[in-house]
C-alpha cells in the first residue's frame, strides 16, 4: 500500500502473514518437503545477516519470501521459527482499533498508498483515485477505485482536482525528508476548503536492540473486519510532527483524535 523506504512492503506483507495462520492449516495435508525446509532456513540465515547489517529491505525480502514456502509445504513449525526471528528485531504494538465509514463527499477522493488492501477503495469505490509507486501492490487491490502508479511527492495532476486527500497509514513509509514536498503537493491538487485526512501511528525513540516498528491494526469497515499490520525500519514521528507540517503548508486543523498508538488528523486547506 504504501511508499519507498525499506521495500517495505515485503516486510508489511511478511508481518501480515505471520499474524494469519489460517491458510497454513487449511494446507497441513502437503508433504513436508526436506529441500524446502532447507531453503526457509537458509532465507531466515541470510535475513539475519541483512538485519545485522541494517538492511531491512532485504531482510523483509527474504522472510516473505520464506514466509511464502512454508506456507505452501503446510510447516507450522517453521511458521513458528520465523515469527519468533521476527520478533526479535520488531516491535509491534498490540492491535489497535480503527473503525472506518465512507468518507462524506460529492467528489473525488485522492489516496496515497493506495495499494495493498485498499481501505479506502473499498469504502469510497469509483470516487477513489488509488496511488502508489509500487504497480504491483495496486494490482493486488481489489476494489474499484482507479489506481495509478506515481509517487506522492510528484502529483500529475491539475490544481484542484480533489475534494478529499487520504493516507491511511502510508505517511510512515515516506522518508521523512519528502513529508513537506507531500503535503505541498496535496494542497496543491486539493480543491479550496478540501480535506486531506491522515492516519498514522506514534513511533517513539528507538529502545534495546528493536530495527523495526509494526503497529497492528484491527479495522472495523460496515460490512467486515481486516486485522492487518504495517512494519517500517525504526524512525520517531507523532501527531505533533504532522501538525506542524500542516502549519508550513497552510492547512487548518479541523478535527484530531489519539487513541492507543495512533491517531488521526483532518485538515482543511486555507485559501
Amino acid at each position: 500500500m504504501i511508499m519507498e523506504t525499506m521495500t517495505q512492503k515485503a516486510f508489511t506483507k511478511t508481518v501480515n502473514t505471520v499474524m494469519s495462520t489460517s491458510a497454513l492449516h487449511r494446507r497441513s495435508g502437503v508433504p513436508r518437503m526436506i529441500a524446502e525446509e532447507k531453503e526457509v532456513r537458509k532465507l531466515i540465515d541470510d535475513a539475519e545477516q541483512d538485519v545485522k547489517a541494517d538492511d531491512l529491505k532485504e531482510a523483509g525480502k527474504k522472510l516473505h519470501q520464506a514466509m511464502q514456502i512454508a506456507k505452501n509445504i503446510g510447516n507450522e513449525k517453521l511458521l513458528n521459527y520465523i515469527h519468533e526471528f521476527i520478533q526479535k528485531f520488531s516491535y509491534s504494538t498490540k492491535a489497535q482499533p480503527v473503525e472506518l465509514s465512507p468518507t462524506e463527499t460529492d467528489g473525488f477522493i485522492l489516496d496515497i498508498g493506495g495499494g495493498g488492501e485498499g481501505i479506502i477503495g473499498r469504502l469510497n469505490g469509483k470516487q477513489v483515485v488509488a496511488i502508489d509507486t509500487s504497480e504491483r501492490e495496486l494490482e493486488e487491490t481489489q476494489n474499484e477505485a482507479l489506481k495509478a502508479v506515481m509517487d506522492a511527492t510528484d502529483l500529475k495532476f491539475l490544481p484542484e482536482s480533489f475534494d478529499v486527500c487520504t493516507a491511511f497509514f502510508s505517511l510512515m513509509y515516506i522518508p521523512k525528508n519528502k513529508h513537506l514536498k507531500v503535503f505541498e503537493e496535496v494542497h496543491r491538487v486539493l480543491k479550496d476548503d478540501g480535506k486531506f485526512l491522515v492516519w498514522d501511528v506514534r513511533i517513539p525513540e528507538r529502545y534495546g536492540d528493536y530495527k523495526a516498528f509494526i503497529v497492528r491494526l484491527k479495522v472495523r469497515l460496515p460490512d467486515e473486519e481486516i486485522e492487518t499490520g504495517y512494519g517500517v525500519k525504526w524512525r520517531t514521528q507523532n501527531i505533533e510532527y504532522f501538525k506542524e507540517l500542516a502549519q508550513k503548508t497552510n492547512f487548518k486543523i479541523v478535527n484530531e483524535w489519539s487513541k492507543g498508538e495512533i491517531f488521526r488528523l483532518e485538515m482543511s486547506k486555507n485559501v
